[in-house]
């Protein structure tokens, strides 16, 4: 279900795609939303994947796992990653998609606090509570 401010938007919802529900309950790690979204539309309609959008949901799937222990990559990113990478070839590698991420993970600047609130905010809801919560990443200054 939409927000009341996204009820407009409700019509274009073609299908919600829930990590939580993929996941088999195995050890294996979580699958990224963007690794799902790509593994749908491969599977659905491949010829919506054009370059520019290979190139933003293939930076997500790699902020996903450079944010995790050990940057692991699951089976199922490594796969949606290498058919990403087959499909268009002029993708830059991605150890220098990792550096800028990396480089620009610590950088807020230009960012507003509200932007750096939102950009990792999980709610959670029990109906009459809720909870939010965000990860900030800043360095600490020594005095």
């Amino acid at each position: 279900l939409l927000d009341s401010e996204d009820k407009s938007l409700e019509s274009a919802v073609v299908k919600v795609i829930n990590p939580d529900e993929q996941c088999d309950g195995s050890l294996e790690l979580q699958a990224s939303s963007s690794s799902l979204v790509v593994k749908e539309i491969l599977q659905e309609a491949p010829e919506l994947i054009t370059q520019q959008l290979a190139y933003l949901l293939r930076g997500s799937i790699l902020f996903k796992c450079m944010s995790l222990e050990a940057d692991r990559i699951t089976e199922q990113q490594e796969k949606v990653l290498s058919i990403l990478e087959e499909k268009f070839p002029d993708l830059p590698p991605r150890e220098d998609i990792i550096s800028v991420l990396q480089e620009t993970q610590f950088n807020p600047q230009g960012v507003s606090i509200e932007e750096v609130m939102l950009k990792d905010l999980k709610e959670i809801s029990d109906g009459e509570i809720k909870v939010a919560i965000s990860t900030v990443y800043m360095t600490l200054e020594v005095r």
